[in-house]
């Protein structure tokens, strides 16, 4: 190895470039990757957050049908066990149902959802929407979207007028008072309603239950472990559901960006494996003489071989830690602060969506890069040493330098 240490500075230039285009490589490869991993975050908490959440525990007929009656029963039993039993770090119940919204001669189609004041906030972000009056307050309160606001005429403290069907198929009604608006630049300002879980319970004589148990949990792209162990809390009526399948445009728009990303990613490490291929090929051209000695000593054409592609491992050795630094300093800098998004202020005019970006680093980002730019160098360094074992001992000593 020390005989390879050496060689590598013999020209300096030469080895400075290579080590170079490999450290620049892994750092553009880490960069595009820390932000294409950490847009993901961003977005999958964006869409979760507005609606699914993580997890979802629902009766198992209740997504085909919602019906009333398909309901999570002994919430507060279940919801204790969750907490105790998992790794859940946030969880909120919800009932729902379509109901006819009326405010004087005004009557508009929209889906109610009861639930828990103080837990909704930790699993959405519904109630941070605020543009009007205060969330959730008392029993007789409802926050409602935006747009039923304008189609019913509805103001603070207005009446708003529910009237359903209950379990049993009677008629399930009652008056809240509007307490809170709130304009999420989704769908569901025009549609939704929300009230406290304890009043829907009582007018819709579902008591002690729910249709969603909303779950959150620290990083939604590792379910698995948390998912074993929600079904082994749930019974057979009950069905579990990742964001995955909840939002699966989320999920497979995510698969197609890793696919068109990985194509880039690869072109370019292919391109800096091709440029080590023909530095090593021009090395071996240069250092026929050196090798036609070695062999006249008596080195065997195997220990030069070997000698070869331990250079290029110490190549690749600098260049990754030289990559690994610069990719942390830069990423590191950048997590805090982020990257600004162009015109983000006029997109929030018509959605939700975040002003920043910020890079990620996971083990997939920290070992892509280096393990595929190392398998490259050693496979071209070992194929441009092939030629080791065509030379010819006294033809390589006629060789001029």
């Amino acid at each position: 190895m020390l005989v390879a240490w050496r060689n590598l500075w013999r020209n300096k230039r030469r080895t400075i470039l290579t080590v170079s285009g490999t450290a620049v490589a892994m750092f553009l490869i880490q960069l595009m990757m820390s932000f294409q991993f950490g847009s993901y975050a961003t977005w999958i908490e964006l869409a979760t957050r507005m609606a699914s959440g993580h997890i979802q525990i629902q009766h198992h007929q209740f997504e085909e049908e919602s019906r009333i009656e398909y309901v999570v029963s002994n919430i507060t039993e279940l919801t204790a066990s969750l907490k105790q039993e998992t790794d859940i770090v946030a969880l909120s119940p919800r009932a729902e149902a379509f109901v006819l919204l009326s405010n004087e001669e005004k009557s508009f189609g929209g889906l109610i959802v009861g639930v828990d004041p103080t837990l909704e906030a930790e699993t959405s972000d519904i109630p941070t929407k605020l543009v009007e009056g205060d969330y959730l307050s008392d029993e007789d309160g409802a926050f409602v979207g935006i747009g039923i606001a304008r189609n019913l005429d509805l103001q603070i403290g207005s009446e708003l007028v529910i009237i359903g069907s209950d379990v049993d198929g009677s008629v399930a009604a009652t008056v809240q008072a509007v307490t809170g608006i709130f304009e999420s630049k989704t769908p569901i300002d025009r549609a939704l309603v929300q009230i406290p879980l304890s009043r829907f319970q009582d007018v819709f004589s579902i008591p002690d239950a729910a249709h969603r148990l909303v779950l959150m949990v620290e990083d939604p792209q590792e379910l698995e472990d948390t998912l074993a162990q929600v079904h082994a809390l749930t019974g057979e009526s009950l069905v579990v559901k990742d964001w995955h399948e909840l939002m699966p445009e989320i999920s497979h728009g995510i698969q197609i960006d890793i696919i068109s990303n990985a194509v880039l990613q690869w072109t370019l490490i292919l391109i800096i494996v091709l440029s080590i291929l023909n530095t090593f090929v021009m090395t071996l051209f240069e250092r026929t003489r050196e090798f036609g000695m070695l062999f006249a000593i008596g080195m065997h054409k195997g220990t030069v071989f070997r000698m070869i592609v331990v250079e290029s491992v110490l190549l690749w050795l600098i260049g990754v830690a030289a990559g690994a630094v610069l990719t942390g300093i830069v990423v590191g800098m950048l997590s805090q602060t982020g990257i600004p998004i162009p015109g983000a202020d006029q997109l929030a005019e018509r959605m939700y969506m975040p002003d920043r970006f910020y890079p990620t680093i996971t083990w997939g980002v920290a070992l892509t890069a280096p393990l595929a730019l190392g398998v490259g160098s050693i496979v071209a360094s070992s194929l441009a040493s092939l030629r080791i074992y065509r030379i010819k001992t006294a033809e390589a000593l006629r060789e001029t330098e």
